[in-house]
């Protein structure tokens, strides 16, 4: 966090001029939050008879841009990537010059200082959780935009992701909530798959509907040059799969875990294992795909993406996914995983060398559950946690390739119980066969070269 305070006195004569006072904005800040002060601030902000000082504020970026303007009635103002102060644009906060528009609105005799005190607050590496898959009332959500971010709020989310099912949000407005990053995306829904467009309003040009895969793919190249982050949805759903290969057009992401654990998240998951001893690097990503609950059930932000990411902004977001800088829990508070090698998280790549090893950290980690660390030849270290707990561990890579970890958990008698219960109503196939040890938490590899 960085600070500055400037104070600037306003003359008699500078009555009813626009004033221009600038400041250098540092490199590296997320937010910005900016308060102002004068002598006779307590009084109505309007302009009356009564003899008073009323002083007017805007904002101007480093281009002289317009950010905003609230006029004299809020003292206090915040611009960042994901929320900004009503009446002011969101920015990512470039460095250079920026300037406050002083607002002489009304002068006493004497003049009036005002104090401007300005808030840095710095870009730092941090894990935010997010759910990247959910539908509003403009597909075959129950829920508005708004009312989705009030519920990721009460989450402790710090970002969503909206993919209503063909369904653009070019003209809408996406929901300001302080603290919460709501990215546009759209779910290309086609009768021989998914694909989530993450990241840009209009990511292609025509119709959803189409019928050919040359069609399908020319949609996600043209979201491609339009910046947007691609994945492939639930590839193994028993209800709808992908139906098409999976080479030949471009793509970032696999969604591995789809909504409740089952059956079809552990196909998805050994999809993406093999894709990865094939030598492909693609970021493992989770969402919950809610679309309501059902009687008792809570659906949302289950499971959740943390995301590894320098500011809470879309684009920091989407690049971190990229990355590879991702690791999938349960839920917001559930067993989180941290995987490094020496300096390098997941995602990134290491040169292998002798005795070169993986450093682990488990956090809220449930009595019974099952750390694995996996390579390309498979897994090649256990753990079984004999209590509820952190744990730490530092284990001998075996070589090139990749490295990850999982967490593994078998349901208790009643679990499962409840568990074919759900599917009863969900995959009806599922409430039929025996219940598999599934996963609670995931991470992406760190690639070993």
């Amino acid at each position: 966090m960085k600070k500055i305070s400037i104070e600037y006195h306003i003359r008699k004569e500078d009555e009813k001029k626009y004033l221009f006072l600038p400041f250098e904005v540092p490199e590296g800040v997320e937010r910005m939050d900016i308060a102002y002060s004068y002598k006779g601030d307590k009084d109505d902000a309007r302009v009356t008879e009564k003899k008073k000082n009323v002083i007017d504020f805007g904002l101007l970026d480093q281009n002289g841009d317009d950010i905003g303007t609230t006029g004299s009635e809020q003292k206090f103002i915040t611009i960042s990537p994901s929320f900004s102060t009503g009446g002011y644009k969101k920015r990512e906060i470039k460095k250079g010059t920026w300037q406050i528009i002083v607002g002489a609105y009304q002068i006493r005799e004497e003049g009036v200082t005002v104090t401007y005190d300005i808030v840095f607050h710095m870009k730092k590496a941090r894990w935010l959780k997010g759910d990247t898959h959910m539908h509003t009332t403009n597909s075959d959500g129950r829920y508005t935009a708004m009312e989705l971010a009030q519920k990721a709020k009460k989450k402790g989310l710090d970002f969503i992701m909206i993919t209503d099912h063909n369904n653009n949000l070019e003209d809408l407005p996406m929901p300001q909530v302080s603290g919460l990053t709501v990215i546009r995306g759209l779910e290309l829904t086609n009768y021989r798959g998914h694909m989530n467009l993450y990241g840009v309003g209009k990511p292609y040009d025509g119709s959803f509907a189409i019928n050919s895969k040359e069609e399908f793919f020319k949609r996600t190249s043209q979201a491609l040059e339009r910046g947007a982050l691609i994945s492939i949805n639930h590839p193994m759903c028993s209800l709808c799969p992908w139906l098409m290969e999976y080479s030949g057009f471009p793509y970032h992401a696999i969604e591995v875990w789809n909504g409740i654990m089952r059956r079809d998240n552990l196909k998805n998951i050994q999809l993406w294992n093999d894709m990865l001893k094939e030598g492909k690097r693609l970021t493992a990503i989770g969402g919950s795909d809610y679309h309501r609950d059902f009687y008792i059930t809570d659906l949302f932000a289950s499971p959740i993406l943390r995301v590894l990411a320098d500011c809470n902004s879309q684009t920091d977001i989407l690049d971190a996914i990229r990355k590879g800088r991702c690791v999938i829990t349960r839920s917001s508070n559930s067993t989180m995983i941290y995987m490094s090698c020496g300096d390098v998280q997941v995602g990134g790549e290491i040169k292998y060398k002798k005795d070169l090893k993986v450093n682990i950290k488990v956090e809220k980690m449930l009595r019974g559950h099952k750390l694995k660390v996996i390579d390309k030849e498979g897994c090649f270290f256990e753990f079984k946690a004999p209590r509820k707990g952190d744990f730490s561990f530092e284990v001998a890579l075996r070589g090139k390739g990749f490295v990850r970890c999982e967490i593994e958990y078998e349901k208790s008698p009643i679990g499962k119980l409840l568990h074919r219960a759900l599917f009863y109503f969900i995959i009806r196939k599922e409430a039929y066969q025996p219940v598999p040890p599934f996963i609670y938490a995931l991470t992406n590899p760190i690639y070993i070269v």
